[in-house]
């Protein structure tokens, strides 16, 4: 979340095989306004990936950036990146 503010908050990641060990899920409350961009990312990308994003890039694009430059290549990866726009 960036647009306006200069703010980032970071979900903890937990470790754990899907199917048998998995740690407890605990739930996290994030305020978003309009403009913010969340970007998810699974365990397949690399995190250092944070301090080279612009937001000011189109999601698709931001997303296939993520994913080609810091994809592990020896995991599977998934990159979400959603852009709030508001109520209507």
């Amino acid at each position: 979340m960036w647009r306006g503010r200069s703010a980032r908050v970071t979900l903890v990641t937990r470790g754990g095989i899907v199917g048998g060990e998995l740690p407890a899920v605990q739930a996290a409350v994030v305020p978003i306004v309009p403009g913010d961009t969340l970007v998810f990312a699974t365990d397949g990308v690399r995190h250092e990936f944070m301090a080279e994003i612009s937001v000011s890039e189109p999601p698709q694009r931001l997303a296939d950036q993520i994913l080609t430059k810091f994809g592990k290549g020896t995991d599977d990866a998934l990159v979400l990146v959603a852009r709030y726009l508001g109520h209507r």
